[in-house]
C-alpha cells in the first residue's frame, strides 16, 4: 500500500477482576485481515498491518497467574483442547470433525520449518511459529485428529509426509501441507492415498499446493507422482507435544505481543519469510519484597534507592528465572557494569554475559540454531555494589496469525486469569488507522451462470460484472449455501493465479468435476491495487445438467477367442444418455481426452503431446475392446474409461478406469506354413507404459519419470528347430524345410516383468508348395 504513516492510536484497559470484557472500535478501512492473501502453501503476502502491539503488564503487588486475552472470540489456542473448542461444534460427525480440523490446519500455517521437533507440537506451531514442512504438518494435524477421537494412519508417499484420517468406514487423505483434498468420481467422497496411487488422474483433475499456487496441470501431475504405493499399509503417529500457552506475571513484568519482524527466530535453516517478534519485559521490584520474585538472593537489602549489600566485603547474589510460552530468541539486560551477569538455561550450567556495555545482550546465548528455550536464568554477582535498577527484556518469536489482532470495526476483548487473589494489570493496545484506500465493491451480478440457472454440462466459464479498480478476484464454490467449505481446492481460486488472470471470469479446468442435477453455490470478492479486499458478493447458485458418470466398468474375458469386452452400468443420475465414448491408453491413471494433450513426463523433461485416446463410441453398455481383428487405434489397450454423452452433446466426466490382464496376447497364430518359405507371426500382447513416478537418487528426491511399465519378454517353451522367437519384439519366425511336413507343436509365453504371464500354444501344419 502506498501511504503516509498514520499516527498510532492507543487504548489502555485496567484489569482488577479475573474475568473482564471490554470493547475497542477501530476506524478506517484497512487492517491485517482485509489486506492479506488467502493462506496457501507458500508464504502469504500482506499489504498492510494495522496492529502494532498489545502489552499486558502487572502493575500490582501480587503475582498474576495465567493472564490472557482473546479478541473477538478467536485464536484462543492455549491448549489442544482450546484449539479443538474453536474448530469443532457439538454433534459433529467424524467426517465433519476430520474436515473441520483439516480446514483449520491448512489456513493457519505456511511451508517452512524449524528443522527440529518444535513445530510438531501443534500448540507451539500455531502460536509460536505459524509454519511447518510436511514432516511436521503430518504430526500437527494428526495431533488434532487424535485429540478429537479420530483414528489416523501414516501415509507413505515418496519424499513427502502425510497422515490419513478414518471415518465412514475408510481412510481419507486430507493433506494440510500441500492442501490436498482429492475427490473420487462421485465428486463427494474424499480419496485415500491408495486410490490416488492407483489412479493418478484423480490428482491431475485436482489442485495441489493451495490457492496461492498457479493453476497448472503440470503441478498436479507432479503432485500425483509421489503417490506410488498401492499395497497394504499400516502404522500411526505418536501424539507430539504438551505445550501450553501459559504465563505468570510478577509485579513489574509484562508480555508484549508485537507485529514487527525484528529478524529474530529459532530454527536450524533459513530465516522464515514471515514472523513476528514480541517481548517479555521485567523490571523487578527492588523494594522490601525483592526476594519474593527471585530464585535466590544473598547479602542484599532494600533501601529507598534500590538494593545494597548487607556486608560490603562479601559477594552479593541475585538469581531470576524468566519464563514465557513463546520461544526466546534474544534479549538484553540493563545492568550497571560493576555487576557480573551470567546466563543459564537450567539453573545449573552458567555462562558469562559480556559486560562491555550497560545493556548486556543475550543474543549469543540464545542463537537461532540452538536449543529452543522457553525458560532461562540470570545470575547477578557483585562485591560491595548497590543495585539501583534492573531491566530485563527477552525477545520472543510469535506466529503472526495467532496474535490478538484488532480489526476494522467493533472488537470485543475478553480477559481471564487464574489468580486466587487480587490483581492489577494494565493492557495497552496500540494500532494504526487509515482510510486513504476504499475497498472495492462486491461484484453485484453474475453474467454466467444466472442465479438459479440450469447450465449445460460440467465445464464452462463463470463470469461476472467487472468491478471498477479491481486488480484481482477471489472465487470459491461449494455444495452448501453457507459456503462453509469449498467443494475441493479446485474450486478455490485467486483469479490472478489462473489462465483468466486480469479478467472477471474463471473456467472450470475439465469436465466431470460437478454432478449433474446438484445445486452448487459460488461467490466472488475483489481486491484493489492497494491490496485491500472488498466484501463478498451475494451467494449465487446454479445446477449443471448432463449425463452422470458411467459406473462399475468391468471386463469380460474370452481366453479362447482372445477377446475382451468392456461392460459398464448407466448412471441413474443426470440426463438420458444418447451414446458412450470409450477411451483407452497404456498409461495407468491416464486422462481421457478426445484431443491431443500435453503430458508432463518427468523431471527436467519438456512436456510431450500425447495423442487423443478416444477409441470408439457405443450405443449400448458393452463394447469389444480387445480382439485380434481390432485395429490398434480402436482398442487393444491396457486401461479403459467411459464417458456418457446425451442428445445435446453434453459429456459426463470420465469413469473410473478398468485394467485389462497383462500380458494378454491378442493375436492369433497362423494355422499353416509352406515348406521352403519363411513365415512370420508378430505376437502382440497388452502392456502398460506405467505412470509418472518419483524415485530417489541417493539423498535426493523427486526424480520423476514414467516407471513401472511392462517389459515384455517372449520365450519359447516348445517348438521344432526351424522356429525362432525374438525375445524382445515377439516376432516368431518359421523356416521349415521339405522334411518338416506335418503338424508341429509350438508353445510360448510372455512375461511382463511385473509378475504377469500369458501363454499361447498351437499346432502349425507345414504343407508342401
Amino acid at each position: 500500500m502506498k501511504r503516509e504513516t498514520p499516527s498510532p492510536h492507543q487504548h489502555v484497559e485496567n484489569i482488577t477482576a479475573a474475568s473482564h470484557v471490554y470493547r475497542i472500535r477501530v476506524n478506517g478501512t484497512a487492517d491485517g485481515t482485509n489486506t492479506r492473501d488467502p493462506i496457501g502453501y507458500g508464504s502469504y503476502d500482506q499489504a498492510w498491518e494495522s496492529n502494532l502491539s498489545v502489552r499486558m503488564e502487572n502493575i500490582g503487588d501480587e503475582l498474576v497467574e495465567s493472564p490472557w486475552i482473546v479478541v473477538n472470540g478467536r485464536r484462543s489456542w492455549r491448549t489442544i483442547d482450546d484449539i479443538l473448542g474453536e474448530i469443532l461444534e457439538e454433534g459433529m460427525s467424524d467426517a465433519e470433525k476430520a474436515r473441520a480440523i483439516w480446514e483449520f490446519a491448512r489456513h493457519h500455517r505456511y511451508h517452512t520449518t524449524t528443522a527440529d521437533d518444535e513445530v510438531k507440537d501443534t500448540v507451539k506451531m500455531l502460536n509460536v511459529y505459524g509454519y511447518t514442512l510436511c514432516w511436521d504438518e503430518a504430526y500437527t494435524v494428526a495431533n488434532l485428529w487424535q485429540a478429537a477421537g479420530l483414528e489416523i494412519r501414516r501415509g507413505v508417499p515418496h519424499g513427502h509426509c502425510t497422515t490419513e484420517v478414518f471415518y465412514d468406514g475408510r481412510y481419507h487423505l486430507l493433506d494440510s501441507d500441500e492442501h490436498l483434498l482429492v475427490l473420487l468420481r462421485d465428486n463427494e467422497t474424499i480419496a485415500g492415498e491408495e486410490e490416488i496411487a492407483r489412479d493418478h488422474d484423480l490428482m491431475k483433475r485436482s489442485h495441489a499446493y493451495g490457492i496461492l499456487s498457479p493453476e497448472k496441470r503440470r503441478t498436479s501431475e507432479q503432485a500425483a507422482s509421489v503417490f506410488v504405493h498401492t499395497g497394504p499399509r499400516s502404522g500411526g503417529r505418536p501424539f507430539v507435544g504438551d505445550h501450553r500457552m501459559e504465563i505468570d506475571l510478577r509485579p513489574g513484568e509484562s508480555l508484549a505481543w508485537e507485529w514487527s519482524d525484528r529478524g529474530k527466530y529459532h530454527g536450524h535453516g533459513r530465516r522464515p519469510p514471515r514472523l513476528s517478534n514480541g517481548r517479555l519485559q521485567f523490571v523487578p521490584r527492588l523494594d522490601s519484597t525483592f526476594a519474593t520474585w527471585t530464585e535466590e538472593a544473598a547479602n542484599l537489602q532494600a533501601t529507598e534507592n534500590g538494593l545494597r549489600p548487607l556486608d560490603p566485603k562479601k559477594e552479593s547474589l541475585l538469581v531470576y528465572r524468566l519464563s514465557a510460552p513463546y520461544v526466546m530468541v534474544g534479549g538484553s539486560v540493563g545492568l550497571d557494569a560493576s555487576w557480573s551477569l551470567e546466563f543459564s538455561r537450567d539453573g545449573d550450567h552458567w555462562s558469562a554475559v559480556d559486560a562491555e556495555e550497560e545493556d548486556r545482550l543475550l543474543d549469543l546465548h540464545l542463537p537461532h540454531d540452538g536449543l529452543a528455550t522457553y525458560c532461562c536464568y540470570l545470575r547477578l554477582r557483585g562485591v560491595g555494589q548497590s543495585l539501583p535498577h534492573l531491566t530485563v527484556e527477552i525477545d520472543l518469536q510469535m506466529a503472526p496469525l495467532s496474535l490478538p489482532a484488532l480489526e476494522v470495526g467493533d472488537n470485543e476483548i475478553s480477559y481471564s486469569d487464574k489468580n486466587p487473589g487480587s490483581r492489577q494489570l494494565r493492557i495497552t493496545h496500540t494500532w494504526l488507522e487509515r482510510d486513504d484506500s476504499t475497498p472495492p465493491l462486491a461484484p453485484s451480478h453474475p453474467l454466467f451462470p444466472e442465479p438459479g440457472a440450469d447450465v449445460d454440462g460440467t465445464q464452462f466459464t463463470f463470469s461476472w460484472e467487472a468491478v471498477p479498480d479491481a486488480t484481482d478476484y477471489h472465487f470459491h464454490l461449494g455444495p452448501t449455501e453457507d459456503l462453509q467449505y469449498v467443494l475441493s481446492p479446485t474450486f478455490e481460486k485467486l483469479i490472478s493465479k489462473t489462465p483468466s488472470a486480469g479478467k472477471a471470469e474463471w473456467r472450470i479446468p475439465c469436465e466431470g468435476l460437478l454432478n449433474s442435477g446438484q445445486t452448487y453455490y459460488w461467490q466472488i470478492r475483489s481486491r484493489n491495487a492497494d491490496g485491500l479486499w472488498g466484501a463478498w458478493s451475494p451467494v449465487w447458485s446454479f445446477i449443471p445438467q448432463g449425463p452422470g458418470v458411467p459406473l462399475d466398468p468391468q471386463l469380460e474375458i474370452d481366453w479362447a477367442e482372445r477377446r475382451i469386452a468392456l461392460n459398464w452400468r448407466p448412471n441413474p443420475q443426470g440426463s438420458p444418455v444418447d451414446y458412450y465414448e470409450v477411451y483407452g491408453s497404456d498409461e495407468r491413471g491416464f486422462t481421457a481426452s478426445h484431443e491431443p494433450y500435453a503430458v508432463f513426463t518427468g523431471r527436467d523433461q519438456e512436456e510431450e503431446i500425447f495423442p487423443a485416446n478416444l477409441l470408439a463410441t457405443a450405443n449400448e453398455t458393452r463394447l469389444i475392446v480387445v480382439a485380434p481383428d481390432i485395429p490398434e487405434n480402436r482398442g487393444n489397450r491396457a486401461f479403459y474409461r467411459i464417458v456418457a454423452v446425451d442428445a445435446q452433446g453434453r459429456r459426463s466426466g470420465p469413469s473410473d478406469f478398468v485394467e485389462a490382464p497383462r500380458p494378454f496376447i491378442h493375436t492369433l497364430p497362423p494355422q499353416n506354413a509352406v515348406a521352403g518359405q519363411t513365415c512370420t507371426y508378430l505376437i502382440k500382447a497388452l502392456r502398460s507404459t506405467g505412470d509418472l513416478r518419483c524415485i530417489s537418487d541417493g539423498p535426493h528426491r523427486y526424480f520423476s519419470a514414467f516407471r513401472d511399465g511392462d517389459e515384455p519378454r517372449f520365450l519359447l517353451d516348445e517348438a521344432p528347430s526351424f522356429i525362432h522367437l525374438d525375445a524382445n519384439t515377439g516376432l516368431l519366425t518359421a523356416a521349415p524345410g521339405p522334411e518338416h511336413l506335418g503338424y508341429h507343436t509350438i508353445t510360448f509365453r510372455v512375461q511382463n516383468g511385473q509378475g504377469g504371464v500369458d501363454l499361447q500354444g498351437f499346432d502349425l501344419e507345414i504343407i508342401a508348395l
